[in-house]
């Protein structure tokens, strides 16, 4: 895994806590998506301590790997809201799945497809990190409340929040990785929805 990927797997390893879900981090991060919000405070001790020295900001300002890691939290809390009997993340050694191929359901069911189109093509189409994190986030509630909880790989949601800031071609190419989980669907799930 990369750093920002392994980062972001500790940190949601360790708000689980192994069942005993750390309630207070969590609702930190379901009532922000700014690192710098006062209420985010709660959660820089898990934060800072995962990432290595050199993703750490000297000015204050964040750096590309805090803002990836928190939005990518974020999500991860927003996600799990309201369900205490399990975590609903996983890597994709242990059956996580891509945000976008999760949300590909809801792209499946003619019901939610126009409205979630839109808000997908939005996202596929920003090169402003900051639009396309924040705008993600409500993808992530849109999902929660549309589908049963699916294992969904926020690890990995986090290193491409990352590689998304270095530059617009860096953007573009996450965007169309993202397409491809959204409307990309394999002979066998065309097969099952004809059956």
């Amino acid at each position: 895994m990369a750093r920002i990927e392994t980062a972001t797997s500790r940190i949601i390893h360790q708000i689980w806590g192994n069942g005993n879900p750390n309630k207070a981090v969590l609702a930190a991060l379901r009532n922000t998506n700014d690192i710098l919000n006062k209420k985010a405070t709660v959660v820089w001790p898990l934060l800072l301590d995962a990432l290595e020295e050199n993703d750490l900001s000297t000015t204050g300002r964040p750096t590309a790997a805090e803002q990836a890691v928190f939005a990518a939290l974020h999500c991860y809390a927003v996600y799990q809201q309201g369900n205490q009997d399990c975590c609903e993340y996983a890597d994709k050694d242990h059956d996580g799945k891509p945000l976008f191929k999760a949300l590909a359901k809801l792209h499946n069911d003619p019901t939610t497809r126009a409205a979630i189109d839109r808000r997908v093509q939005n996202v596929l189409g920003n090169t402003n990190p900051g639009s396309v994190i924040n705008a993600v986030g409500h993808l992530t509630s849109i999902l929660k409340s549309h589908t049963s909880q699916e294992l969904i790989n926020f690890a990995q949601l986090g290193q491409d929040f990352y590689y998304l800031q270095f530059s617009n071609e860096s953007a573009r190419e996450v965007s169309l990785k993202w397409g491809q989980q959204y409307y990309w669907h394999s002979e066998k799930q065309i097969a099952e929805k004809g059956e």
